[in-house]
């Protein structure tokens, strides 16, 4: 299926918003001009995700003339799972004309990766493909610091419950370097069943295929951090504790689209590319001031 830029994602998802927030605007009674500060403490879950990675490794061949080096790429899709896991974010906002407030929201978040998963680990050079998955065990957490500028529109209800919908932009910088995992396991896989292959044309055991012993550094390790353009949107709906602060209870589903990592050394070069989908169900206070 043929992908949506970003661009008209968020504007078709600002529109949508903007045509419910003003169908409602004639009945609001919004707080016009007042500051408001607010926090909120959401629960975080982090669709799976698949990524593509590539890499290039230096193979050695026995040629005519002796052992030859040759650059053989391959390339894998890397599921990655995720525990639930938490943000903490604090906003800074104003209220406007209609219902409007804009604010802006600085956020940390974390979760648990849970499960790597190679799978497709191809070579077209050598016309290989590894037909099974590849789990490899891993532990740690991947960090989230983020700032978006949201805009959200309160309907007036005329009691202490006020809906609202609305959305943000902004910058998410992700950071894996929390995580441990074997950064050789693909390699090594790769370089096994390549030595089996070879062995098969040569009729010799897979143990006599020089490059069957893998040194370190085969696979670089990828850069541990990436900052990439985030969108999100949401709906919830508050309830006046007072003439001043409001608890208010809602959902968003944030995007994080084009994130890349790599990595090289004198040996190897890798990089990988994926997307987040993020869902939150979030519980949160602001305090006119």
């Amino acid at each position: 299926m043929k992908s949506i830029p970003l661009g008209s994602r968020w504007i078709a998802a600002v529109a949508v918003a903007a045509g419910l927030a003003f169908g409602g605007a004639s009945a609001a009674q919004a707080q016009e001009g007042s500051w408001y500060i607010g926090a909120n403490l959401p629960l975080m879950f982090i669709d799976d995700t698949d990524s593509i990675s590539t890499g290039s490794f230096q193979q050695t061949q026995l040629g005519p003339q002796g052992p030859v080096q040759q650059t053989v790429g391959y390339s894998a899709t890397v599921r990655t799972e995720h525990d639930t896991g938490f943000k903490l974010g604090g906003v800074l906002g104003r209220h406007l004309e209609s219902g409007l407030r804009v604010e802006g929201e600085i956020f940390f978040a974390r979760a648990k990766v849970s499960k790597l998963t190679h799978s497709s680990i191809t070579v077209p050079a050598l016309s290989f493909t590894l037909p099974d998955e590849l789990p490899i065990p891993v532990t740690g957490s991947a960090d989230q610091l983020g700032a978006m500028v949201n805009v959200w529109f309160d309907f007036d209800t005329g009691d202490n419950w006020t809906p609202y919908i609305g959305g943000g932009l902004g910058f998410i910088r992700v950071d894996r370097g929390g995580l441990d995992y074997d950064t050789g396991a693909v390699a090594e896989a790769v370089a096994n069943a390549l030595a089996q292959a070879q062995a098969q044309q040569q009729g010799i055991p897979p143990s006599m295929v020089p490059y069957v012993d893998i040194p370190d550094g085969f696979v670089p390790t990828l850069s541990s951090t990436d900052t990439a353009l985030a969108y999100q949107i949401g709906a919830g709906v508050g309830y006046a504790l007072s003439d001043t602060a409001t608890l208010q209870i809602g959902y968003r589903l944030q995007m994080v689209e084009g994130l890349s990592f790599s990595g090289s050394n004198d040996m190897a070069t890798v990089g990988s590319e994926t997307d987040l989908r993020i869902h939150f169900l979030e519980v949160g206070i602001r305090q006119l001031f």
